[in-house]
């Protein structure tokens, strides 16, 4: 009996931290910092005098808070290229090493660049 109750404990324990699992490296607030146009480089308030922040949660859901608005959209990593999808439209661009540069957003040849917090 003490054999069977120790076999089940250390089952329990497995199948615990397979649970758990690795949480993913990506999650995090991402800062906006500058955007770019027309090979102008200029602090993103320049552009949303509030700022621009990107939130990546877990199960695909962000939060775009620009100019101190919040609003729900949906992310996906395919590689290095990040998708973000907004029920008016899709940004793209690339997520590497903690930065977040978002290409042509509003269809006006403007980039902008969000670096993680922490």
């Amino acid at each position: 009996m003490k054999k069977l109750a120790a076999i089940l404990l250390v089952l329990a324990l497995v199948l615990a931290l397979a649970a758990c699992g690795e949480p993913d490296p990506n999650l995090g607030t991402y800062k906006g910092t500058t955007v770019e146009m027309e090979g102008f480089t200029l602090p993103i308030t320049e552009a949303w005098e509030k700022g621009f922040d990107i939130e990546l949660k877990s199960g695909g859901w962000a939060t775009l808070t620009i100019d101190g608005e919040d609003i729900n959209v949906k992310w996906a990593l395919n590689g290095e290229t990040i998708t973000i999808t907004a029920s008016d439209g899709e940004f793209t661009g690339t997520l590497i090493d903690g930065t977040i540069v978002l290409k042509n957003l509003l269809d006006r040849g403007m980039d902008a660049t969000f670096v993680k917090e922490g």
